[in-house]
């Protein structure tokens, strides 16, 4: 069995994929101990062609080619055409740091862990680093524990996962859907049994401006407006049916007010009316999941919380600039 598989989703990114797989053969791994799993969700531009040629001659490398099914499922697929006993989730516009996987390996290994989290970097299109997000904690014996004590990212990509644990637990993602990263993780969270931090830097992200975040497009932000509002609840259905814990309570509601701190906050970039803003918490009231009564850890999404989310009147005002 290999030591670890590298799982590449690939779509439309011919300008970075030589980039991504040299990264993952620039490691202190013999090539018999890892393997490279890229899946080609119906990439339109020639991404296949020069992943085929970069990997001709590797002998630990799967490429699948499928129809479309997004991030979450091209992952799902790559899950299931893998034989590495512990799995890292790589989006084909980022990549690993040289010589970085051996010590991950071993820590997973040493510790028996069903996740551990790494230290990232988040880097702009001209190279210059944006973002650092590093911890490290002990071992922690719930995902719930881990979570309301250490608080690291909601990314998928910045993870090390046991391909067992996920198997055994059935997690996988949800297709076609934004925000798929935070609804798997919520998951692994409530399952894992052995999970911890270490601040190794492993990964460096690009932030680029097809990012939905910073993307134009109208109809893919009214899709993350709609995808939040699912994942809220999915989320809300599995609070609701826990047990009474209160670890696990604190792990939800920080989960739910984040979301939907999330939802309003997207409303609010994309300039939405008060009359928008008063529809959505009045249809979240009366699906009962309008959550903004518990503390949020991300210091910017708990202001808004306890602002605009709590006197939505204040938000008429600051509309008024942007007429």
């Amino acid at each position: 069995m290999k030591k670890i598989s590298v799982i590449i989703p690939m779509y439309n990114v011919a300008e970075y994929i030589s980039k991504c797989i040299d990264s993952v053969y620039n490691q202190d791994l013999d090539e018999e101990d890892f393997e490279l799993v890229i899946i080609d969700d119906a990439s339109p531009d020639e991404s296949l062609t020069i992943a085929q040629e970069i990997t001709k001659k590797r002998s630990n490398v799967v490429i699948v080619s499928q129809e479309n099914k997004g991030l979450g499922g091209a992952r799902n697929t790559g899950i299931h055409y893998s034989s590495g006993a512990y799995l890292l989730f790589l989006d084909s516009d980022d990549w690993l740091l040289p010589n970085t996987l051996k010590d991950l390996v071993d820590l997973m290994s040493r510790d028996n862990l069903d996740i551990l989290e790494f230290a990232a970097q988040g880097v702009n299109p001209q190279g210059k680093i944006i973002y650092h997000i590093k911890n490290n904690s002990d071992l922690y014996l719930s995902g719930y524990a881990y979570y309301n004590n250490v608080r690291y990212m909601n990314s998928a990509c910045n993870k090390l996962y046991k391909r067992t644990f996920l198997l055994k637990e059935e997690l996988f993602f949800l297709e076609k859907i934004y925000i798929e990263d935070f609804e798997f993780n919520t998951r692994c969270l409530a399952t894992a049994k052995r999970i911890k931090a270490t601040d190794k830097l492993i990964s460096q992200f690009l932030q680029s401006d097809n990012s939905i975040t910073r993307n134009a497009d109208a109809s893919k932000k009214e899709k993350m407006i709609s995808d939040i509002i699912l994942v809220i609840k999915k989320t809300d259905y599995l609070y609701k049916n826990q047990s009474d814990n209160n670890e696990k309570k604190v792990f939800y509601l920080e989960r739910l007010n984040f979301l939907v701190a999330t939802l309003f906050y997207q409303l609010i970039k994309n300039k939405a009316s008060y009359n928008e803003m008063i529809e959505l918490k009045l249809r979240l009231k009366a699906d009962a999941i309008y959550y903004v009564n518990h503390k949020i850890f991300d210091v910017k999404k708990n202001i808004l919380r306890i602002t605009i989310l709590h006197n939505l009147w204040l938000y008429k005002i600051i509309a008024l600039f942007f007429k």
